[in-house]
């Protein structure tokens, strides 16, 4: 039987008419419009940027110095040129004379006169320096540009796109938890950290300012489900902004929870970056805590090393017993009082050094801890810092390890240049743990040998002595 459409001779293709309907537009005129669109863009852009562009960096000293003087001198009169420049001169300092933003006085003075002659431009150079002070210890007169900085963009109500976008996210610039904020909502919206300069409306050169640091904490904590991902990118986020507070802050939390059995794939890459963002963990100093930390920051800073420097003890003994010894008896024993060695150090001929930074899971960390002398038997001595004692593992079966108190007179003075690996060894020594058949008699200090139930014997003598 004939369908209705055999009978009107009508034959209607749906995918037909929609592939058709994509070509009713030219090539040519949507290429033509998408060029178009583009070139709105960038223009949109420039006159965007053009808002924040300042030329007058080198009338910064001399209008800094005028308002010193106008301090004293009300009579003197700013230009409106130098009083957009004077927005840009709170942070400027010289010869003895403290900065404007640092002084409550010299603040409120400085935006009386802005009040006295505003113009909306001014608002730029004060978000400027509001942003980059964010942290600062100066908190009255961070106050104080908060609350002038909010009422001008309450009141205004012009057409400049920068200006509009700064008074849209007002609620970014509050000091109560603006930059929590935008971290936060950066998360949720799943946009890149980088971003956070555009949804602001300021330049991507402002994302090191001390405001973005907090914005950064905030994001990653919120995407802490997906730390292996997020952690590709942390180096570039982290050189961008270019803080040692923000690093501090952010890696030491990203350690603490890196410290998993389910994140051991990126702990490398952990590594790496706070390598290169803080430093070596065996040097203190890079990880001291920065001034006006909170006493959580300050514990997170500490554990966050303390880790750091378990995983890379961790991966030193794995590769030092396989290589140098090959004895997976000592180097299970040693990885079970990894999270107590402090800080370690090897002795060693040069090309066992060698060999051992062809192993690219310690290259980059060997020669802060690797110290070349010379050994008549190929030996390297591998120096463990436990509790108040040092403790000194040979890489050659029938030498003891040595254990001393680190203010025994015994110990070997590390501070010269050691004539050979030997000089690490003391055979006078007495033994530090004796057995009979019902007890261990244990010295403070002695030499351990890796003979019959040595390991339940070292195990015995450190709980007693060095752990305790």
């Amino acid at each position: 039987m004939p369908t209705s459409q055999d009978i009107l001779q009508f034959h209607f293709s749906p995918t037909t008419f929609q592939q058709s309907a994509q070509k009713i537009i030219p090539i040519t005129l949507s290429s033509l419009n998408e060029h178009r669109i583009d070139k709105l863009q960038k223009i949109t852009e420039e006159v965007g940027a053009g808002s924040f562009s300042f030329s007058g960096n080198n009338l910064i000293p001399q209008v800094f110095r005028k308002f010193k003087s106008f301090i004293n001198n009300s009579n003197i009169v700013f230009e409106r040129r130098e009083l957009r420049t004077l927005t840009y001169a709170l942070n400027h300092s010289e010869q003895n004379l403290q900065f404007i933003f640092g002084s409550e006085n010299e603040l409120n003075y400085t935006l009386q006169l802005l009040e006295s002659n505003w113009r909306d431009s001014f608002l730029v150079g004060l978000i400027d320096c509001f942003l980059k002070n964010w942290e600062t210890k100066h908190q009255k007169s961070l106050e104080q540009l908060e609350q002038f900085i909010a009422k001008k963009l309450d009141n205004y109500n012009g057409n400049r796109s920068t200006l509009i976008s700064f008074k849209n996210n007002k609620r970014y610039f509050s000091t109560k938890n603006g930059d929590l904020i935008l971290g936060d909502t950066i998360a949720k919206l799943n946009k890149p950290i980088q971003e956070a300069t555009k949804i602001l409306g300021v330049p991507d050169s402002w994302f090191d300012y001390s405001y973005f640091s907090k914005v950064i904490i905030t994001y990653y904590e919120r995407n802490k489900s997906k730390i292996a991902i997020e952690v590709d990118n942390l180096n570039d986020v982290l050189q961008k902004h270019n803080s040692s507070i923000t690093s501090k802050r952010l890696i030491s939390k990203i350690i603490i929870q890196a410290n998993q059995p389910q994140f051991t794939t990126v702990q490398d890459k952990i590594k790496k970056i706070a390598f290169t963002q803080i430093g070596d963990p065996s040097n203190i100093s890079n990880w001291t805590a920065f001034e006006n930390a909170t006493e959580i920051e300050k514990r997170e800073i500490i554990q966050g090393r303390n880790i750091l420097n378990e995983w890379i003890t961790q991966q030193f003994i794995n590769v030092f017993f396989n290589v140098c010894i090959n004895d997976e008896g000592r180097k299970k024993f040693w990885l079970r009082f990894a999270s107590k060695i402090s800080s370690f150090k090897v002795y060693g001929p040069l090309h066992t050094k060698s060999i051992l930074k062809r192993d690219e899971r310690i290259a980059e960390y060997v020669d802060a801890r690797f110290e070349t002398v010379s050994s008549r038997r190929d030996v390297s001595a591998f120096i463990l810092y436990i509790g108040d004692y040092m403790l000194i593992e040979f890489s050659i079966d029938g030498y003891a390890c040595c254990a001393y108190k680190t203010d025994s007179l015994n110990k070997p003075n590390l501070t010269y240049k050691l004539n050979s690996v030997d000089d690490l060894r003391n055979s006078s020594l007495p033994l530090a743990v004796q057995s009979d058949s019902n007890y261990y008699y244990t010295n403070e200090e002695g030499r351990l040998f890796h003979n019959e139930n040595w390991q339940h014997k070292f195990n015995h003598w450190l709980n007693e002595k060095v752990l305790k």
